[in-house]
């Protein structure tokens, strides 16, 4: 069975399409291709609706096992071989990729200030966090932080996304950030989200077209978290 073509990768503003249902599992199914993103890699799960030849069903969670990605539904299961469309919970959609983009930034001025690798993150609607080991700054430098944040968004460079070979990442992002431990060694080419001059990372994630679009964010509070982990929780700001 061939694999679900990502459409969130090629274009994360899009909000509707159709397709074809390649496999119904239960409370599940899988399609030719999908708008919605999988839970994974801190980003929570799209949501949405899917209008079939029996009534539009609910996307409650969208999960990747294996090669599938399992839509689930709340409401009537289309059969194998039906026309679909798919309509995006745009509203939560777009919360993330902001939140996201935000995240990269904050991660890469923490990284230059402090040498501190992010060790993981969760993205959220309304707040997000990162953790940051090996860490050590103090409550004290978190404004310096959102203040170099809040400079990179101001300039309202763009964001692109690059599909490169997995050998250029290190003379990409520099061999102090890049780390292909963390890459399984079967992922030859690499999605690489790019924030104008600034920054390089590679992220499977949805992302904006540019930091202007972001507006500004606030840091609210600094957690240890042992073992020289540091959590950073940020929210975005709203134009006033």
């Amino acid at each position: 069975m061939a694999q679900t073509e990502l459409l969130f990768l090629q274009d994360s503003y899009l909000r509707e399409a159709a397709t074809t249902v390649t496999e119904v599992l239960e409370d599940a199914v899988t399609l030719r291709d999908t708008i919605f993103y999988p839970e994974g890699g801190g980003q929570p799960t799209d949501t949405g609706r899917l209008d079939t030849p029996a009534g539009t069903a609910i996307i409650t969670h969208v999960a990747k096992k294996g090669n599938r990605i399992l839509h689930h539904l709340e409401g009537p299961i289309p059969k194998v071989g039906d026309e679909v469309f798919m309509r995006l919970d745009w509203e939560n959609r777009y919360k993330y990729m902001r939140m996201h983009t935000a995240q990269h930034i904050v991660s890469r001025i923490v990284f230059d200030q402090f040498g501190a690798q992010t060790a993981g993150n969760q993205i959220r609607a309304e707040y997000s966090h990162i953790d940051f080991a090996p860490a050590t700054f103090q409550s004290s430098d978190l404004p310096g932080i959102e203040n170099a944040v809040n400079d990179i968004i101001s300039q309202n460079l763009p964001v692109t996304i690059e599909v490169i070979p997995r050998e250029e990442l290190v003379n990409r992002m520099g061999p102090d950030r890049s780390d292909l431990t963390k890459l399984p060694s079967s992922v030859k080419q690499v999605r690489l989200v790019q924030i104008g001059e600034y920054d390089a990372y590679p992220c499977a994630g949805t992302h904006v077209q540019s930091t202007g679009e972001l507006n500004g964010i606030r840091i609210t509070k600094r957690k240890s978290k042992g073992k020289g982990t540091i959590r950073i929780t940020y929210e975005l700001t709203e134009p006033e």
